[in-house]
């Protein structure tokens, strides 16, 4: 009876010691952050599906604000992603996932977006970098006043966390696109094909689809008519800036 009540004390204690935890890494949306990033304040505004709303006085502290978000909401997320599109899954998930860095290194991703990032105009550079340094400013935020790891899943895993760049952002494009693209399969089946009984008879096994494929999209004053859309910007309010440099 007393190795029972030890062996339910200690799972009561651990239990709570993980909640408490994992409850450190929720984030106090209502909370406000000195910056110096920023160049005016900026305001963060959750709605009730707690969708972020971004106010800013110029684009550079708007995209600094949705890295800013996107790190307090997806950090977890946004590393698995990177370390994916650098191939490197294996490091935490060993031989489970050796297929996987070995194609993904196979179309070298991560080089292609380091040497796509100097093609890229000015005002795309500008963006790509207040918005890396939004998600630096939250990892920051987040060392200085010990809120968990930034992610409960940051727990079980090694917590150093490479500072995001501008590349990382080109390099999760370039892998999203790869995932969405969901006919590559039929595409390579297709080209099999094609090689085996020759391009005449190809459309015989896999048809292509009938119409010329053209799709026309509505105008977005269609889909918002004016006056909805006054009815929506009535109730937006900004306030006018303070001198004092904050994220709330």
């Amino acid at each position: 009876m007393r190795g029972f009540v030890l062996m339910l004390l200690l799972a009561v204690a651990g239990g709570l010691l993980a909640y408490y935890f994992a409850t450190r890494s929720l984030h106090d949306y209502n909370a406000s952050y000195d910056i110096s990033d920023i160049q005016e304040p900026v305001e963060i505004v959750r709605d009730t599906n707690n969708v972020p709303h971004i106010l800013g006085q110029n684009d550079h502290d708007v995209y600094f604000g949705l890295g800013f978000v996107h790190a307090q909401d997806r950090l977890w997320q946004m590393t698995m992603l990177r370390r994916t599109s650098q191939g490197r899954l294996s490091e935490l998930y060993g031989e489970r996932t050796v297929n996987i860095d070995e194609f993904i290194r196979r179309l070298d991703l991560y080089a292609l977006a380091q040497s796509s990032y100097s093609f890229q105009t000015e005002d795309t550079k500008q963006a790509l970098n207040a918005y890396a340094q939004g998600v630096n400013a939250w990892m920051r935020t987040v060392n200085e006043n010990a809120l968990g790891r930034g992610a409960p899943e940051f727990f079980l895993f090694s917590k150093n966390i490479s500072p995001w760049s501008p590349v990382d952002s080109l390099a999760i494009m370039r892998l999203m696109a790869l995932q969405l693209d969901s006919n590559l399969r039929n595409e390579v089946l297709r080209a099999q094909v094609s090689l085996t009984v020759g391009n005449d008879l190809v459309k015989d096994i896999m048809p292509d689809a009938p119409g010329a494929g053209v799709i026309s999209l509505p105008e977005y004053s269609q889909i918002f008519p004016a006056t909805k859309m006054q009815s929506q910007l009535s109730l937006i309010h900004i306030s006018e800036p303070t001198r004092q440099a904050e994220i709330s």
